[in-house]
């Protein structure tokens, strides 16, 4: 078992790219000074690109890959250690796939995975945000995050694939998804997070992650405090949406990718309608994890 892939996974727009900020600053940086393009530390593992590998195998399958029951045979081949460019240790990887079986194909397992964080937003915010992102109304955004079927398309890098074929990540429902990855017998170290624990108490949430690499996976840093004082510095989301105005963001969607970054937003964007269909479907999970 190789334990290559440490995953970061979350429902889109619930603060992945924040974990990814605060990790690569932790792990690939002296000083704790975080640039956006160290996020080059956390690839993405839907890349249109990764696919090209299929051909190789069975060229009918490649011209399939929109199609989930062909894809989903695929998962776990493309994590092995020999397709995903990781020389030693383990690597960051960035995911929005709903940890699942399709078909009798899950998406991991813990021959590839030595660990992953979970990080979950309150789905009233996540509504609002989806939305810009997508540029979907309101309404639709809460369409997509109530369907079980829901899917994203991969990244849109430069491949072999014909521009036709477009594979999706089965996102789910965000209490599906949420579900998946809080509540599985994936067995390896995991961690979970809160959005806006991640925001509105970052120091002691950068510890919680110093001491769960420390402990669940053995890893020991030379950790200043001034490092930590630099992590929460330069992942505010003021600096680092001025990074992106400054020389965008490879991410971003219709615009701009860093946009408010706070909670509660929802309580002057959605109607009552809107957010009583929330708390309805999503309640359980909601009191669950503190969403009141």
């Amino acid at each position: 078992m190789s334990k290559h892939i440490f995953w970061i996974s979350s429902y889109p727009k619930s603060g992945n790219t924040l974990v990814r900020a605060i990790v690569s600053a932790l792990f690939f940086t002296k000083d704790g000074v975080f640039r956006l393009e160290q996020l080059k530390h956390s690839t993405q593992f839907e890349k249109r690109d990764r696919l090209n590998l299929v051909k190789t195998i069975n060229k009918n399958d490649f011209l399939k890959l929109d199609q989930l029951k062909v894809l989903s045979k695929y998962w776990q081949l493309l994590q092995e250690k020999k397709n995903m460019n990781i020389n030693k240790g383990f690597g960051f990887v960035k995911s929005h796939s709903c940890y699942v079986s399709m078909f009798n194909n899950w998406f991991t397992n813990s021959n590839n995975t030595a660990g992953y964080i979970y990080v979950l937003r309150d789905p009233r915010d996540v509504a609002v945000s989806w939305s810009k992102h997508a540029n979907l109304s309101y309404d639709d955004s809460i369409n997509f995050m109530s369907n079980f079927d829901s899917c994203i398309e991969w990244a849109d890098t430069e491949s072999e694939l014909p521009p036709e074929i477009k594979p999706k990540s089965f996102i789910s429902s965000w209490d599906e998804h949420v579900l998946s990855w809080t509540n599985n017998k994936l067995n390896v170290p995991k961690l979970i997070l809160k959005y806006e624990d991640l925001v509105y108490n970052k120091v002691e949430t950068i510890n919680i992650i110093i001491d769960f690499f420390e402990k669940q996976l053995e890893i020991q840093f030379n950790l200043k405090k001034e490092k930590i004082d630099n992590i929460v510095e330069s992942t505010n989301f003021k600096e680092v949406k001025l990074q992106e105005s400054q020389n965008g963001f490879i991410e971003a969607a219709n615009g701009v990718f860093f946009r408010k970054g706070k909670k509660n937003q929802w309580k002057k964007e959605l109607n009552e309608k809107q957010i009583t269909r929330l708390e309805n479907k999503f309640r359980d999970f909601m009191n669950k994890f503190g969403y009141d």
